[in-house]
């Protein structure tokens, strides 16, 4: 497997994962009625499995279909017994085909268009500003990190300053009363004075990767990397001192403390400590930027569209081909032939809430919110059951 094929999305994982036995199709020994004759493992009989909660009681429903090498609509429902929920088969698709594109959308955000290219190797690469799944991109060769500031000012005043080997980011602070933020480079070290409040921030330490020991309350970095970045910002005033952590990737969760009196957040600006690793730094009505590390020497350079930027294997790059003001990254299914290669159902989930739509794929556990917790369905060929010579 060459290097191109690690290429992936950045995507958030579900820590509650249902586990069952599931039976590997090498040991069905024939198809179901109406199977491919050269994919004889993938038919029937085949069975949805449903579990609510942790200690949820499993429920198996057999499903078939009339015929397993063509789509078929469908309006078949499975009651999940002691609930008020239904799961309502729409439709069976022989082949299914995730189709992802960029669509236009007033409320959406910076959606950036790349090209990831190599030996024998080229892919599309779609990232979102708006869709934490969907800002980064990376891989054993390198990745991508698309970051969209607010302001243009911001992209045309402080991006320059970012090249001291001191500068983390961008500090954002909202005095009391302010109708705007005020924001600033986040260098170590670094003193700012609030004119109009009169506070001062002093920027305490920066750590690429935030953990604290729940117990001691002990402060660590665990690599070099920006996993959970993070500064320390000593705060200032007239009537009381304190040090506040902020983090980039959860900005809520620092103003939770009950002696935050500005409002502050931190945009990490960190490419990483190794060569190959990009943020790109985009803004409405501005050019976009790319931000980049080598020999431990920071990069701030023009995004360039069609412009070949190398990965820390030299052998692959990439370039962008395009950067889309509001928009949004949309997948969608389709049916790619009437032949059983990639068998699946479409689903709604009702009776808890607005009806979620839910594509089974044969043998990919999909999880679920509802309002009785996480609900786990897996599409599955049926056990065989293991008869025993008397």
């Amino acid at each position: 497997m060459n290097a191109g094929s690690n290429l992936k999305y950045v995507l958030s994982v579900t820590a509650f994962v249902l586990v069952l036995p599931v039976m590997p199709c090498a040991v069905a020994e024939t198809a179901g009625a109406g199977g491919s004759a050269h994919h004889p493992f993938l038919g029937g009989p085949w069975e949805i499995v449903v579990q609510i909660g942790r200690q949820g009681q499993n429920v198996r429903f057999p499903v078939a279909v009339s015929e397993e090498d063509k789509p078929e609509k469908l309006d078949k429902v499975l009651p999940v017994v002691g609930t008020p929920i239904r799961i309502r088969l729409k439709q069976y698709l022989p082949d299914l085909k995730w189709q992802t594109a960029v669509a236009e959308d007033p409320n959406g955000g910076i959606v950036a268009k790349l090209r990831a290219k190599g030996e024998d190797f080229s892919q599309e690469i779609l990232l979102s500003a708006d869709d934490p799944s969907r800002q980064s991109m990376v891989s054993t060769i390198g990745g991508i990190t698309l970051v969209e500031l607010g302001e243009p000012n911001t992209m045309k005043k402080l991006l320059p300053k970012l090249a001291d080997a001191n500068a983390v980011g961008i500090l954002s602070v909202r005095p009391p009363g302010a109708k705007s933020p005020l924001e600033y480079p986040a260098v170590t070290g670094q003193t700012i004075t609030l004119k109009e409040s009169g506070y001062k921030l002093s920027i305490q330490s920066y750590i690429p990767h935030y953990s604290i020991d729940t117990k001691t309350k002990q402060v660590t970095n665990r690599s070099k990397e920006p996993i959970n970045p993070a500064i320390n910002v000593r705060v200032e005033g007239a009537d009381k001192t304190y040090e506040q952590w902020l983090w980039a990737k959860f900005p809520a969760f620092a103003h939770e403390q009950k002696q935050d009196v500005l409002n502050m957040t931190f945009t990490s600006l960190d490419p990483g400590s190794s060569g190959g690793n990009y943020l790109l730094v985009v803004s409405r009505g501005c050019q976009p930027r790319l931000i980049s590390k080598a020999e431990d020497e920071v990069r701030l350079q023009p995004a360039e569209p069609e412009k070949s930027y190398p990965f820390a294997n030299k052998n692959y790059s990439f370039s962008i081909d395009k950067i889309i003001d509001r928009a949004v990254i949309k997948t969608t299914w389709s049916n790619n032939s009437q032949q059983l290669l990639h068998p699946a159902f479409v689903a709604v989930i009702e009776g808890s809430g607005k009806g979620q739509e839910v594509v089974l794929e044969l043998d990919k556990p999909a999880h679920q919110q509802t309002d009785l917790g996480t609900m786990v369905l897996l599409y599955r060929r049926q056990p065989t059951p293991i008869s025993v010579q008397k």
